[in-house]
C-alpha cells in the first residue's frame, strides 16, 4: 500500500516522498532505519493512474527500460551505490511513469530489499528474465556487467519488433484504405446515382445489378451487420483467450504460407538470444529455458521449450530433442549440437540469433515487396469496378435521352 510522508533528516532538511509498504508501521519502520523523524504519514491515495490500467499506451516503453538499464551500469560501474544510483535515475528519468516506478524500487531498496526483488514487484516494467537476470548479477557482484547485456538484448529484441511492425504499416493503411473507400461509396456516393439510373429505367449491366444489390443490402442491414460483426469480434477474442483457442490461434498462423515462416522465424531468433543472454549470465540451462519460455508468445513454442525444460531436466542436450520437433528448423539443432561438444553454446545461440534476425529481416522485405504492389492492385480493382459499373449505364441513359 502506498504512503505519502514528510520527515526531517538528522541534518533538519526536509523530505518527502512516497513509501510502497505493507502497513503504516512498516512505513515507519523504514523511515527511521533511514534516521529520519516522522511529520506527517498517511496513505497515498491511489486516484487513477492510466499506466495501470492502459500500461501499453501510457506505461513505460521498452526503450525507457533500455535507457533506464545502460544509464544504471554506467552509475554502477562508477562505483556510485545503487541506492544514489536509483535516486538520481527516479529524479531525471524522462517518461513520468517509469519515474513513479524507480521511486517505489527505490524505496523498497531502502527499507532492505534486494534489487532484483524490488524489481519483480513490477512485472509490467520488468519482466521474469529481467529481475532474475539482476538477481545473478547481485550473487555474483557483476550487476554492471549484467545490466548491460540486458540492455543489449533488449535493443536487439526490439529492433526485430520495430522491423515487423514497420513493414505492416503501409499494406495495413492501403486494407483500411480499401475498406474505407467502399464503405464511403455504397452508402453516400452510389445511392443518388442508381436511383437516377432504376428512375429513368435504363437497361443496367451485370456489374450495376450487383453493386445495386450490394448497396440495398448493406443499406437495409447495415445495424445488424455492424452488431454481428462485433458479436464475432467478441467471441473470437473470448475463445483465442482459452489455452485451446490460443493453441488453434497460434497453430494457425504458423501454417500461413509465408507469415508463418517470418514469425517461426522470429521466434527461433528471440529463443536463441534470449537462451544465449541467460547462458551468457551463468544461470543454469533447466532456469534458462523455461525464463525463455515465458518470453514466447506463441503457445506452440512455448510448449515445445517446456518439453525441451524437462529434457535438460533429465540429464539430456538439447540438439536431440530440437531435432525431433517438427517446429524448429534443422540448422538451429545442428549449430546446438556443435555448441554442446565444444562447451560454447551460448556463442553459437547469440550466431544463430544474429542469423535468424537477419532472415526475418529479408523474409518481411519480401513480403512487403509482394503485398504492397498487391495491395495496390486490388484497391486499384475495386476502385476500377465500382467505377465502371457506375459509368456503363450512363451511355445508355444517353442513348434514352437522345
Amino acid at each position: 500500500m502506498p504512503y505519502r510522508y514528510l520527515a526531517l533528516s538528522p541534518s533538519g532538511r526536509q523530505e518527502s516522498g512516497l513509501l510502497q509498504v505493507e502497513s503504516e508501521a512498516a512505513a515507519e519502520r523504514a523511515l527511521w532505519d533511514r534516521g529520519l523523524t516522522i511529520v506527517n504519514l498517511r496513505p497515498a491515495s491511489a486516484g487513477f493512474d492510466p499506466a495501470q490500467w492502459f500500461p501499453t499506451f501510457f506505461g513505460p516503453k521498452r526503450r525507457d527500460v533500455i535507457v533506464f538499464s545502460q544509464q544504471l551500469a554506467t552509475l554502477v560501474d562508477s562505483g556510485i551505490a545503487i541506492v544514489p544510483a536509483l535516486q538520481l535515475l527516479s529524479e531525471e528519468s524522462g517518461h513520468r511513469s517509469l519515474r513513479r516506478v524507480l521511486r517505489r524500487v527505490l524505496e523498497q531498496v531502502r527499507t532492505g530489499a534486494s534489487l532484483s526483488s524490488a524489481l519483480a514487484e513490477h512485472p509490467l516494467v520488468f519482466p521474469d528474465l529481467y529481475a532474475r537476470m539482476v538477481q545473478v548479477g547481485e550473487q555474483t557482484g557483476n550487476i554492471g556487467v549484467i545490466l548491460r547485456q540486458l540492455s543489449v538484448y533488449l535493443e536487439k529484441e526490439q529492433t526485430v519488433v520495430r522491423r515487423v511492425r514497420d513493414a505492416m504499416v503501409y499494406p495495413a493503411f492501403l486494407l483500411v484504405m480499401a475498406f474505407g473507400v467502399v464503405l464511403i461509396l455504397l452508402n453516400f456516393t452510389l445511392p443518388p446515382l442508381l436511383r437516377l439510373y432504376d428512375e429513368f429505367e435504363a437497361t443496367l449491366p451485370w456489374p450495376t445489378r450487383f453493386l445495386m444489390a450490394l448497396t440495398e443490402f448493406v443499406t437495409a442491414y447495415r445495424l445488424p451487420m455492424v452488431v454481428g460483426a462485433l458479436l464475432i469480434l467478441v467471441v473470437l477474442l473470448a475463445y483465442f483467450r482459452t489455452p485451446g483457442g490460443r493453441r488453434f490461434r497460434d497453430q494457425a498462423i504458423l501454417r500461413i504460407p509465408a507469415l508463418g515462416a517470418v514469425n517461426l522465424q522470429g521466434a527461433v531468433a528471440r529463443f536463441s538470444r534470449t537462451l544465449a543472454t541467460l547462458l551468457q549470465a551463468g544461470l543454469a540451462l533447466p532456469e534458462s529455458l523455461e525464463l525463455t519460455g515465458r518470453t514466447m508468445s506463441n503457445v506452440i513454442v512455448r510448449q515445445s521449450l517446456d518439453d525441451l525444460r524437462r529434457e535438460a531436466l533429465q540429464g539430456r542436450g538439447l540438439s536431440e530433442p530440437i531435432a525431433r520437433m517438427r517446429w524448429f528448423p534443422r540448422l538451429l539443432a545442428q549449430m546446438v549440437r556443435v555448441g554442446e561438444e565444444t562447451g560454447t553454446l551460448d556463442r553459437h545461440l547469440t550466431t544463430l540469433a544474429d542469423y535468424y534476425e537477419g532472415e526475418v529481416d529479408r523474409s518481411l522485405k519480401a513480403l512487403t515487396g509482394f503485398l504492397e504492389p498487391a495491395m495496390i492492385i486490388f484497391v486499384g480493382g475495386v476502385v476500377g469496378f465500382v467505377a465502371i459499373s457506375v459509368v456503363m449505364p450512363m451511355y445508355t441513359l444517353l442513348g434514352s435521352i437522345r
